[in-house]
């Protein structure tokens, strides 16, 4: 047998969907399609993120995350209407090496399953005080989706592992209100300048972490503006990021797309600082309803630029210009 034809060892799961306007045990197939697309949909996003730290991607699938998204439905129970849904383990999928760190944003266990990862992001946004290391507005979007599937008030979708070491959720259609309220609440990305020991850890896949006091920050190239080639030389050295930030729920740094990187010099070091956004609940509410008149969240890049929107650095630094001229045009 080729390894490729070696059989993957599955986990398996109970996904129930009670409270359904049906007789017992049955379902429309239409309901049944769409709760079944956004389960996996839910599970994309979710492994997306926890590998690269963003949940959405362009073009095709790559090969990895077909295979971890590799369901097979093997029944359909009576009562309230289950379907047994076998899922292969994250640390069985070919192509998918969870020993090799540049891979993985959020490193899973051998054990998970690409449906494990879409439950813990379903059981935490629907905690009050998630941090949002498990979903972002794309993973948000798909739980919104498989909470609308079935279009019967009082609907709750179940899902359930048979093996001690699976994950499982349980989600009310009535709670999609309070879901779709966190979407307003998650910082949309921002340009920043980070300063900080750039380490490569993707070996020619422009992953790398950016070492700051206040920990690391992930990262990636945007190769439209970076060539990882062009950069060996700076690899293991102080530099200065230029990029866009994704933020967490709370306000965390969770990725940097880094546009531009130079060698650090002496003016850098107020761009030394984790980047963060400070989440207020009525200026992000305000910021919703009407974006034209609401003011943006200032950003923290050091004590003495605090209250200044990076943005304003933002396309006017491709050239060789010091960061002290930039720094002069904020006064």
């Amino acid at each position: 047998m080729n390894p490729g034809d070696r059989p993957l060892i599955k986990q398996s799961y109970k996904f129930r969907l009670c409270g359904l306007d049906e007789a017992e045990g049955h379902i429309r197939v239409d309901s049944l399609i769409r709760a079944l697309k956004a389960l996996v949909k839910t599970a994309e996003s979710a492994t997306r993120l926890a590998a690269t730290g963003r949940s959405g991607g362009r073009g095709a699938k790559p090969r990895w995350l077909k295979a971890a998204l590799d369901f097979t439905v093997t029944g359909l129970e009576a009562g309230s209407t289950a379907l047994t849904i076998d899922a292969p383990r994250l640390g069985d999928v070919l192509d998918l090496d969870l020993a090799q760190q540049d891979l993985w944003l959020a490193q899973p266990s051998t054990e998970d399953t690409s449906l494990d990862l879409g439950a813990r992001a379903t059981a935490e946004v629907q905690s009050s005080a998630a941090p949002g290391d498990y979903f972002d507005r794309n993973v948000l979007r798909a739980i919104l989706g498989l909470g609308r599937a079935v279009r019967t008030p009082g609907v709750r979708y179940e899902l359930i592992p048979e093996d001690q070491a699976g994950i499982g959720f349980a989600l009310d259609a009535s709670t999609c209100p309070e879901i779709e309220e966190r979407l307003h609440l998650i910082p949309a990305p921002r340009a920043f300048v980070v300063s900080g020991r750039l380490d490569e850890i993707g070996h020619g896949l422009g992953r790398f972490q950016l070492l700051l006091d206040g920990g690391s920050l992930p990262g990636r190239l945007d190769r439209t503006y970076l060539d990882v080639e062009l950069l060996r030389p700076l690899w293991g050295k102080l530099a200065t990021v230029q990029g866009v930030v994704h933020f967490k729920s709370n306000g965390q740094a969770r990725l940097i797309v880094a546009r531009r990187i130079s060698a650090h010099t002496k003016g850098d070091m107020i761009f030394e600082t984790m980047p963060e956004v400070e989440i207020d609940v009525r200026t992000m509410a305000d910021a919703v309803m009407e974006p034209e008149r609401s003011s943006p969240v200032a950003g923290t890049l050091g004590k003495a630029m605090r209250h200044v929107d990076p943005m304003i650095l933002w396309g006017t630094w491709p050239g060789d210009e010091p960061i002290e001229e930039l720094l002069a045009q904020l006064d």
